[in-house]
């Protein structure tokens, strides 16, 4: 594990005050390596002054080599490099920093994260109400305008928006996070979910949801250096698989960063004390399995969130005394051949909610375990019943669509599974009838779909029959949340209204006009102002079309329904590359 060049230097940084003098300055510099004459002096500055205990590592190494083609720049944080203003007096990096440490609420909401929509951070698009986001993180740059070296019209072309690539387009490397740490807002949702525990909330009070929670201190740098992603890699070749952490003083995070190149990869973390973790990484024929020895003590369970655009995951702990470490600690790597067997594991019903007459939504968690399941993969739940070992296959969904309809009890550590109650099934009275604190064992992830397969599509079908609609809500999430999805189209057919769940939830998400919801009844009864049949030829050239490049179609239901979805789509002329089929 490569260490920080300016750890070492982490002690004296949290201790340096703001009116150091400038022979102070450079000697911290010095021990920095960076030439006070340099480019990248600013940035310099920044590591050493701001008495957040955040460093970047690769930070000088990047603004090295940019010096010899750019002209510096020192606190911008958005805005053109080449165009810097003359600031008056009173507005220097150092005026900003001394304003920082004030104690003047920068953020302009109490000091206390949230989560910031889309049209929410439209809204503060005034050089009075200045609202920015860069790389999934909004902050407040009312404040900041008179500061910004760029000038006000510079950070205007930011402000309202998600100025991520105006940023990085002119320049990437500056220090952004540790010049508007106080300006923090909250993290920026575009529908994804993270797990998120209450233990790692600064206070408690100030949480939201679990379905898009944040933490105080929400912007970190890394800490070490990491591979660099490689294309066309080869199923075999997993050398790159690298762990990777980032830190600040109350958290860490742990992440793979390579891992973009192996789709359809599935986790799974074990607690084994407060300071050692198991991370284990399923391959589609290998385990790569990492054993770490923290240098300090965690809490349990972490802050998971899925980037839905690179599926890479952040696994961030809170930590258990708030100090920057000096390294993360030790690491055993060991790999194995996935034999895609079975592991069970005990798991604990939280919560046991019915979503309609026979339909029941299970929350449900394993001690010092937690796994997270690829997109469209299944779980296989077994139980004893009457002295005979039964089991049924279920799709995890999502703990919510919309933040306001988080699960209850649902924490990051948990598995979401909804369950249709047949009063002759095996299984499902069974284990629909379990009551808070009951058990039954879970499998590891199973099955073979890979939804990166089909990101080159930007019109996504889906044709849900009954409880196949549980399939495609972690589809729906995700295409939610990425911008080169333009349409989802579902189509969600039950027998009646007892038979349907998940309306109200369905409905909500639908009002990102993106997703466009069809509720199809069989047997409705005189009251149903809805569509009415069952799947057919022309219900089908109505509500789907023929066939398109840009679209494809994911179907899950009975195999009746299955096979009558897939002769009338062949008619529509649909490819089988367009289509996928769910075994419900």
């Amino acid at each position: 594990m490569n260490k920080c060049p300016a750890q070492d230097q982490q002690e004296k940084v949290n201790e340096l005050e703001v009116n150091n003098d400038a022979k102070d300055i450079q000697e911290k510099m010095k021990k920095v390596e960076v030439k006070s004459s340099s480019s990248v002096s600013s940035l310099a500055k920044n590591a050493v002054l701001l008495p957040s205990g955040i460093a970047r590592v690769k930070q000088f190494q990047e603004a090295r080599a940019v010096s010899q083609t750019r002209p510096s720049s020192s606190g911008s944080a958005t805005g053109n490099p080449r165009n810097k203003t003359a600031l008056a007096p009173g507005h220097s990096l150092m005026d900003w920093i001394r304003l920082g440490n004030s104690g003047v609420d920068l953020t302009g909401v109490g000091g206390v994260p949230r989560i910031v929509t889309l049209s929410e951070l439209a809204s503060h698009n005034k050089q009075n109400d200045a609202w920015i986001a860069i790389r999934g993180i909004v902050f407040n740059v009312t404040r900041y305008m008179d500061f910004h070296p760029g000038g006000i019209s510079e950070l205007m072309r930011g402000v309202g928006k998600d100025a991520t690539k105006l940023f990085e387009s002119v320049h990437a490397w500056v220090n952004y996070q540790s010049i508007l740490q106080k300006c923090v807002v909250g993290r920026l949702s575009r529908g994804s979910i993270t797990g998120s525990s209450s233990s790692s909330m600064e206070n408690p009070a100030s949480a939201t949801t679990n379905c898009s929670s944040t933490a105080q201190n929400l912007i970190t740098t890394s800490c070490t250096t990491h591979s660099t992603s490689q294309e066309n890699v080869s199923d075999g070749d997993l050398s790159n698989i690298k762990m990777d952490w980032r830190q600040t003083s109350n958290t860490i995070t742990l992440f793979y960063q390579t891992v973009r190149d192996y789709p359809g990869v599935s986790y799974q973390l074990s607690r084994i004390s407060d300071s050692k973790l198991i991370f284990k990484l399923f391959f589609e024929k290998d385990i790569i399995t990492h054993q770490l020895e923290l240098i300090a003590e965690i809490k349990w369970p972490p802050m998971w969130t899925r980037n839905f655009d690179t599926m890479e995951i952040d696994f961030t702990f809170t930590k258990q005394k708030k100090e920057i470490w000096k390294s993360q600690g030790s690491q055993t790597i060991s790999r194995e051949t996935n034999t895609n067997s079975r592991i069970y594991k005990e798991y604990e019903v939280v919560t046991n909610k019915p979503l309609s007459k026979l339909v029941h939504l299970l929350v449900v968690r394993a001690k010092n375990f937690l796994q997270v399941v690829p997109i469209g993969r299944h779980v296989e739940a077994k139980m004893n019943v009457m002295g005979m070992e039964v089991s049924r296959s279920y799709t995890p969904v999502p703990p919510c669509l919309h933040p306001d309809d988080t699960v209850p009890n649902y924490k990051s550590d948990c598995l979401c599974l909804m369950i249709k109650r047949y009063p002759q099934g095996a299984l499902s009275p069974s284990i629909t009838a379990l009551q808070i604190g009951q058990t039954f064992l879970l499998s590891n992830a199973l099955g073979a779909f890979v939804i990166e397969s089909f990101d080159r599509y930007s019109v996504i079908h889906m044709l849900a029959g009954g409880t196949g609609l549980t399939a495609m809500l972690g589809i729906i999430q995700r295409a939610l949340a990425r911008r080169s999805v333009k349409t989802i189209n579902l189509l969600n057919f039950n027998k009646n209204e007892d038979s349907m769940f998940y309306v109200a939830e369905l409905e909500k998400a639908s009002a990102d006009k993106k997703l466009k919801v069809t509720h199809i009844l069989s047997q409705a009864d005189s009251t149903w102002a809805g569509r009415r049949g069952t799947i057919s030829d022309d219900l089908l050239k109505e509500l789907v079309a023929e066939t398109s490049p840009d679209a494809c179609v994911f179907t899950c239901g009975p195999p009746g329904f299955i096979q009558s979805a897939k002769k009338s789509l062949q008619k529509l002329d649909w490819k089988p590359y367009q289509m996928y089929e769910f075994d419900d």
